[in-house]
């Protein structure tokens, strides 16, 4: 595995890659890194050149004065894949990530050849009330007790250090309270084969999962028993197995 840092949109932006073939991009969830996939990347390099960047504010890549919104997200993708050159990739995004990867496939259909889009709202309706109240109550020191992990790894990697993990906070709350509003008009224009995927127990509903299904023509919809929101590390052998089998299913040696 190859690690490197690449300015884009001015920003010093950390980033790993891995494996020879057709590329493919991971994007992160919220919170969280190119660690999101730890389970995936290896595997998924035995038959893609793999990348993963971290945005701004997240991993080892410092944060800027600019809000977190899911266009600013998308555009530091679009970047970064015209700066190393990857050309159509397939966008395999989870949580916040997804996002990014739908808003790339519909905005730059060009760079977009697949679109895997795991365990994300597409509008404020896909949150239920008890994801909103928890995401209204969100403190710094209520994310440290309820995801103690991601916040370790926030204060071990981050340039910017333990001392601006609050504004972190404060951003994407700002973000998760507010975006993403897509309609199911939006996700009729994706125009890339697409997997939907979400597990049985993930805070995003399964109702919700399948309407994102139903919406993109010809999409496939795969539920992942026995497992929560954080499946890509629940359950990686068999997410990744079914991501691997849709690639090939539809992008056969591409």
């Amino acid at each position: 595995m190859n690690q490197g840092r690449v300015t884009i949109l001015g920003v010093e932006t950390y980033y790993e890659e891995e494996g020879v073939g057709p590329p493919l991009l991971f994007l992160h969830g919220g919170f969280g890194g190119v660690d999101n996939f730890a389970y995936q990347f290896h595997e998924f390099a035995e038959k893609y050149h793999v990348f993963a960047f971290e945005r701004s504010g997240h991993g080892r890549t410092a944060d800027t004065e600019r809000p977190f919104t899911f266009q600013n997200m998308s555009e530091q993708a679009i970047s970064f894949i015209e700066t190393m050159g990857l050309g159509r990739s397939h966008l395999v995004g989870w949580s916040d990530g997804a996002t990014v990867a739908l808003i790339v496939a519909l905005s730059r259909p060009d760079l977009a050849k697949s679109l895997v889009y795991i365990s994300q709202n597409y509008n404020q309706g896909g949150i239920p009330p008890q994801g909103a109240e928890w995401i209204k109550a969100m403190t710094p020191e209520s994310f440290r007790r309820d995801q103690p992990h991601e916040v370790e790894a926030y204060e071990r990697l981050s340039p910017d250090g333990p001392s601006h993990f609050p504004r972190v906070v404060e951003k994407t709350k700002k973000l998760w309270l507010t975006e993403p509003n897509f309609t199911v008009q939006d996700l009729a224009k994706v125009s890339v084969p697409t997997l939907v995927m979400v597990a049985d127990r993930d805070m995003i509903p399964i109702r919700h999962m399948s309407e994102v299904a139903a919406s993109v023509k010809g999409a496939q919809f795969c539920v992942i028993p026995g497992a929560t929101h954080f499946l890509l590390s629940e359950k990686p052998a068999l997410v990744n197995n079914i991501i691997l089998g849709f690639l090939e299913a539809t992008n056969p040696h591409s």
